[in-house]
């Protein structure tokens, strides 16, 4: 009955992670680039013997969880907005982090004091040169990432891709980093003046939400239905003695 008991709690531990990593999702369905998160399962679900010899009841000792991010690509949404920029196809933005490179599918930026294109955070946007300088003018950035203002080229977004399955992790400030794979050239197309929105959908999450939850409470009244038992056990005990 123990290990029944050791396996009902290690099932609500996934559930409750899930919980988190759907609750996280919802929270940022609005957020500029954001990608989904989703909980992984592994190991093997072995059967133990219960009281009569017969296996019946779930192990999951061998299981674990693993959190992985989904980069489906998000809707596109028009802005109008000269400086938000999305990319319509594999790739990232290439960010200058105070603690190195990141990597973004967020276009939302912006124009500091010095005129360097930098993130809603205020981290400087790479090009192929550098940080980017726009100065004199309304910038027009085309499909190949090419920054013009008034006419000429000033500099060129740094656009990469990796090798899938992508080794990334989030770092914060709805970036990525990538420590395993070389950076490659991406053939994404830059789109100015859209942004793409988050890939996470709320009414999946909340069916997800729903679901979860009542697995959850299936596992509490299961332990439930332990405490019961052990109690009974407990007093028939008693009363043998006596």
């Amino acid at each position: 009955m123990i290990p029944g008991l050791y396996t009902t709690v290690a099932g609500m531990i996934n559930q409750q992670n899930m919980l988190e990593v759907i609750t996280n999702n919802l929270a940022n369905v609005n957020t500029v680039g954001y990608k989904k998160d989703d909980l992984n399962f592994s190991g093997t679900f072995n059967l133990l013997p219960d009281q009569t010899g017969t296996y019946t009841i779930l192990n999951l000792d061998g299981v674990s969880s693993k959190f992985l991010t989904d980069f489906s690509a998000g809707d596109i949404k028009t802005t109008d907005n000269m400086l938000d920029l999305a990319l319509n196809g594999d790739g990232f933005f290439v960010i200058q982090h105070k603690d190195g490179i990141r990597y973004t599918r967020s276009g939302n930026f912006t124009l500091d004091n010095n005129g360097t294109l930098v993130t809603a955070d205020g981290y400087p946007v790479m090009g192929t040169n550098g940080t980017i300088q726009i100065q004199g003018g309304t910038p027009e950035i085309d499909n190949s990432g090419q920054v013009i203002v008034n006419g000429n080229v000033v500099a060129k977004l740094k656009i990469v891709d990796f090798q899938k399955p992508y080794q990334m992790t989030k770092a914060g400030y709805n970036t990525f980093v990538n420590s395993n794979q070389a950076e490659q050239n991406s053939t994404a197309q830059v789109k100015q003046g859209f942004l793409e929105m988050s890939n996470a959908n709320p009414i999946q999450e909340m069916v997800k939400m729903i679901e979860t939850m009542r697995v959850y409470e299936s596992y509490q009244k299961t332990i439930q239905l332990f405490n019961e038992t052990l109690e009974k056990a407990n007093s028939e005990l008693g009363k043998i003695s006596a």
